[in-house]
Formats: C-alpha cells, structure tokens, sequence
C-alpha cells in the first residue's frame, strides 16, 4: 500500500484510463479485446495474410509484400505477418493490418462487378 502512495495523481489517472479501456474491451468483444488492448498497450501493430492452398505461402508472401507497401504504405517483415490458408478466397490474397483489410481476391473483384 505504501507504493499507491507514492505515485503522483496523473499517474493514478492514467493507469485508472486503461483499467477502464481494458474493462470495456474485454467486457464488448472477449478474448479479441484482451488482443486489442495488449496490441494497444505495446504500440505493436499485427498483420496477417490470407491465401489460397493452390497458391502457396512463398507466392502470397511476393504478392502480399507489395500489397502492404501499396496499401498501407509499410513493409513488414515476414515473420510480423502470419499467415493463413483460406480456401474460401477465390484466387488471389487478403491482407490485413489491424482491423483494416484489402480484399485482392478474385471473388472480390466478382462482387464488384455484379
């Protein structure tokens, strides 16, 4: 008890904002905010790419390169990204960072059109 009393009040403050944030999340969205709020807290962003079995991981890594650096304008590295087979995607890969996403997927481009 006698540490509390040695931190200043605007510390209090702060660490009182994140307990709330991490109630909120954990409370809202589960084990998914328990995600957000470590990512938030670390200032660490997760990337993941999505990709089809008959493409494989070393042709979706070509592709998915570009496609960050075009898309959000970063290059991370490939062991930041993880990846995931997805055979729901018709052709072509989904790229995320965050909860932002880039659908580069042949059924994507299906959709558009219809």
């Amino acid at each position: 008890m006698k540490q509390l009393e040695n931190i200043w009040l605007s510390e209090l403050k702060t660490v009182l904002k994140w307990l709330k944030l991490y109630s909120s999340l954990v409370a809202k969205i589960g084990k998914r905010g328990k995600d957000l709020f470590h990512r938030e807290l670390e200032w660490k962003n997760s990337y993941r790419l999505e990709y089809t079995s008959t493409m494989g991981e070393d042709t979706a890594w070509k592709q998915g390169e570009s496609a960050f650096n075009k898309s959000f304008g970063i290059t991370p590295s490939r062991e930041e990204v993880v990846f995931i087979q997805n055979d729901e995607i018709e052709g072509g890969i989904k790229i995320f960072q965050n909860d932002d996403m880039v659908d580069f997927s042949l059924s994507m481009a299906i959709n558009q059109i219809k």
